[in-house]
Parts: structure tokens; C-alpha cells; sequence
């Protein structure tokens, strides 16, 4: 599975609005300072997010978007199938589509067992696990994602 540039972005706010005091709603210009995210791009993308039920949003002077849930309540998975939409579990893994085999390609079974451990800790994961730590700043790389960050 590959991950979108969406689901990047946003998974980089929601490990720091998680990282907030509770009910705490974040701005936009704070994670864009922070991670050099685009704010016009997170706008979507949380928008996405409050539809789905991991976010709210509130408009004003304090207003921004802040967890729906407990961080611990949110899982990985969640949030790459509220972006990415379902994950495809049939199919040729290798090719993108349709598999004409069914089950008789042992390349296949291979790609299928490991994409199964990762949909496992995606769902066993939550938001909680990735909260930074203060001592340790989360520092994204997004230079390949054609994103520059000011230094600070």
C-alpha cells in the first residue's frame, strides 16, 4: 500500500493536534509553521477528516480542528480508509488488479500475507502511539513531496 500525499499531511496533523491539550482546536497556520504543510491542501484533507468522524472543526478567533475522539480511539486504518477509501484485499497485488488465479499464485500469497501484517498494526495502532515527544520533535520528510519548510 502506498500512502497518497493526502494521507501523509495528514497524518502529520493529527499526530500534533493529538499531542494538544484536549479539546484544544488547532489552526491550520500552526501545523503549517510546524510541518510546512500546505494549509489550503490540510483545509481538504481535514474536511475529509470531519466528515469521517475524526475531527471537528470550529470556526473564529480560537477556532481550527481538534479530535473527535481520545487519541487512543483513532486507529491508522481509520484515517487511510476515510482518505484512500477501502482497501482492496482481492485482487493481484503486484499488477493492481484483478486477479484471474485465485490462490494459485504463490508470488501473490506472499505480497497478500505481508499486506495482511500491516493492515494488523494499522488497526491494532492508534493515534496515541504517535504522539512525539517534546525531547524528540517530529521533523517530516517531506522534501520529496515537493514541500519546503522554513527552518527554524
Amino acid at each position: 500500500m502506498k500512502l497518497s500525499r493526502a494521507s501523509v499531511y495528514a497524518f502529520y496533523g493529527l499526530a500534533h493536534i493529538a499531542a494538544q491539550p484536549e479539546r484544544r482546536y488547532v489552526p491550520l497556520s500552526e501545523i503549517h509553521e510546524r510541518y510546512g504543510v500546505p494549509e489550503k491542501h490540510l483545509a481538504k484533507i481535514f474536511q475529509v477528516l470531519v466528515k469521517a468522524g475524526i475531527l471537528e472543526s470550529a470556526r473564529g478567533v480560537n477556532g481550527g480542528f481538534a479530535l473527535a475522539k481520545a487519541p487512543n480511539q483513532i486507529s491508522p486504518l481509520d484515517v487511510v480508509r476515510a482518505l484512500e477509501g477501502p482497501i482492496d484485499e482481492s485482487g493481484c497485488l503486484l499488477l493492481q488488479e484483478k486477479c484471474e488465479s485465485h490462490g494459485v499464485c504463490r508470488i501473490n500469497a506472499v505480497w497478500r500475507r505481508a499486506q495482511h501484517a500491516m493492515l494488523v498494526v494499522l488497526r491494532q495502532s492508534t493515534l496515541a502511539d504517535m504522539v512525539e515527544d517534546p525531547k524528540r520533535p517530529l521533523r517530516p520528510p517531506l522534501v520529496g513531496l515537493g514541500v519546503t519548510r522554513r527552518d527554524r
